[in-house]
C-alpha cells in the first residue's frame, strides 16, 4: 500500500508527533519552533511552514522515535 501525503498531511503528521527530550537540541526542531503549549505537554509547532517536504518528513521521523 502506498500513501502520499501532500505539505499539509505532512504538518499534520508532525503536529501530531511529540519528540522525545532527548533530541530538543536537533536542528531540525529548532527550525521548526517548537515549544510545549499547555499543562499537558502538547507540542505547539509554529516554524513548520519554513521547512521543506523532505525536512518535514525528516522532522516526523525524528518525533516518532522513542528513547527505550
Amino acid at each position: 500500500m502506498t500513501v502520499v501525503l501532500d505539505r499539509e498531511g505532512l504538518m499534520c503528521l508532525v503536529k501530531g508527533s511529540s519528540p522525545d527530550y532527548s533530541v530538543f537540541s536537533h536542528p531540525l526542531l529548532i527550525a521548526a519552533g517548537h515549544s510545549y503549549s499547555d499543562q499537558y505537554g502538547r507540542m505547539d509547532w509554529h516554524g513548520l511552514d519554513k521547512l521543506t517536504d523532505s525536512q518535514l518528513w525528516e522532522l516526523y521521523l525524528i518525533c516518532r522515535k522513542r528513547k527505550k
